[in-house]
């Protein structure tokens, strides 16, 4: 589908995990959208809450760490390097 949005002449293709124009948030899928959300928590109620919720999920696929969470004695092994 990206060719066809590049072939549109009113569209500008951004091609991220998750976009931020305004207020409007678009993600590219189910991962990207949970990147999203930990974004929207990180935003809205900081960083160490989204570290929190990142950490209880353990979900780290885009590298992103929010807050020191990672940190902590029962975070995983593989997060803390």
């Amino acid at each position: 589908m990206l060719d066809n949005l590049r072939n549109l002449k009113d569209v500008e293709v951004v091609e991220k995990r998750f976009v931020i124009e305004g207020k409007i948030w678009t993600s590219a899928g189910v991962s990207a959208g949970i990147d999203m959300a930990l974004e929207l928590i990180a935003q809205e109620a900081g960083e160490e809450t989204a570290g929190k919720v990142q950490l209880y999920a353990e979900y780290y696929p885009a590298g992103t760490r929010y807050g020191t969470a990672h940190k902590e004695p029962q975070a995983p092994a593989y997060l803390k390097k």
